[in-house]
């Protein structure tokens, strides 16, 4: 008897994204502009997808944290045909109510929201380059909380930035 040989192939691995998203808010304008990532594949690195929400800072909290999960959720890996860019070409600066790259990052604080895994069951808000001061402040929370519950977190690592505000 004669046994046929069985070849095995093993199963191709499931991609692994962490996703994230990145918030800017603007007291002087009141208004929160949420920009969707998208992954280059090949060179690995992050942009801000074309379209951007614009939101007043006075929304609820509620619908703070649906704007933000909702564009969490967007995240995509694709391919961008002209790099990385200048400041110039951000979405949300084009969503914004500034001129130049140097008046919109004085004016709206950048806050960077990740996964901590690929499984995207945590999620990390950093703020980023709080100027002049230059402390950066670091919070986690579940990616399962009421939106409500990340809506107040946004909002008081915000409050409890430490920058100049003019």
């Amino acid at each position: 008897m004669k046994i046929r040989s069985i070849s095995f192939t093993p199963p191709e691995p499931k991609l692994k994204v962490i996703k994230s998203v990145t918030v800017y808010i603007s007291e002087k304008h009141s208004e929160i502009i949420v920009a969707p990532i998208s992954k280059e594949p090949k060179d690995s690195y992050h942009y801000e997808q074309e379209k951007c929400e614009v939101i007043d800072l006075k929304s609820s909290l509620k619908t703070i944290g649906e704007t933000i999960k909702r564009n969490f959720n967007k995240f995509n890996i694709k391919e961008k045909k002209d790099g990385m860019g200048k400041i110039s070409d951000w979405s949300a600066l084009k969503a914004s109510r500034e001129k130049s790259g140097r008046r919109f990052l004085e004016k709206y604080s950048r806050f960077y929201i990740t996964g901590i895994t690929d499984k995207n069951n945590s999620l990390r808000i950093e703020s980023v380059k709080n100027l002049p001061i230059q402390i950066e402040l670091t919070s986690t929370i579940s990616a399962h909380c009421e939106p409500s519950e990340l809506g107040n977190r946004i909002l008081k690592m915000f409050r409890s930035d430490i920058v100049e505000r003019k």
